[in-house]
């Protein structure tokens, strides 16, 4: 019980942050709403006088107009019921936290992320990885969601290393234009617009019929092929960012 209250208080005092940071978000997204449907109220009085008197082509250009205030008010209120899920969400993983139920924070948070992955709801996500001693091994998330393989990211090297087709998988690779040559020891990945031959155990890779030298080689292990994620990404043009608290990886994001 002491090891779990020792734990809880700063996640909770993390928490606090965050629910400061949504409580100012929505303020500001409300105080946008107010001056909007005001706007929209003074157009709709301005349209009226415009009908009345016959000025239709003004009619028109000011029914233009309301027509992109309540498109904006519209984007609004999604962006506000968004933020309105993710605080009653957060509130729930931490009552999950405090009562020891540690993997449903966790899924928590994951549904958070798949709903907006920022930034401070991947380090939440990490500090709570950190705090439940389940950051052994990276975890990797593209495009908000996790990437799950049968053999786990690695660091190795220095480097963290995830099975290539669930990689490539993850960000819209599909397995039909990977394949490997077992004679040459070469991946082969050739889709629209790129060619990559990738040996593993170096560095020196082909792009396109061009040699191209990555930090870090493809390596066998498990009888997977494992390849450095941020070489991998940065071919096919994903960012990847690290977050050592919790040891997660993004691509994507």
């Amino acid at each position: 019980m002491l090891v779990l209250l020792l734990v809880v208080i700063p996640f909770t005092a993390f928490a606090d942050d965050t629910t400061s940071s949504t409580s100012d978000s929505t303020t500001t997204q409300n105080s946008q709403i107010d001056i909007i449907n005001s706007q929209i109220q003074e157009l709709e009085q301005e349209l009226e006088t415009a009908i009345n008197n016959n000025q239709f082509a003004k009619a028109l250009e000011i029914s233009n107009k309301i027509k992109v205030l309540e498109q904006k008010l519209k984007t609004l209120n999604k962006i506000d019921q968004l933020e309105a899920q993710i605080a009653d969400l957060k509130t729930e993983a931490i009552n999950d936290f405090q009562n020891g139920q540690i993997d449903d924070a966790i899924n928590i948070i994951k549904q958070i992320i798949s709903l907006k992955h920022s930034q401070s709801n991947y380090a939440l996500l990490g500090k709570i990885y950190h705090m439940a001693k389940k950051d052994n091994t990276p975890h990797v998330f593209a495009n908000g969601k996790e990437v799950l393989s049968d053999v786990n990211p690695m660091i190795y090297n220095n480097r963290t290393y995830i099975p290539l087709r669930a990689v490539a998988n993850a960000i819209g690779v599909g397995n039909n234009v990977i394949s490997w040559d077992n004679n040459n020891r070469t991946v082969n990945i050739k889709t629209g617009n790129i060619n990559i031959y990738m040996p593993v155990n170096t560095t020196n890779i082909k792009v396109n019929g061009n040699i191209k030298t990555i930090d870090a080689p493809a390596i066998i292990y498990n009888n997977r092929v494992m390849v450095p994620l941020r070489a991998i990404s940065q071919l096919f043009n994903k960012s990847v960012n690290w977050y050592q608290e919790g040891q997660i990886a993004t691509v994507g994001d």
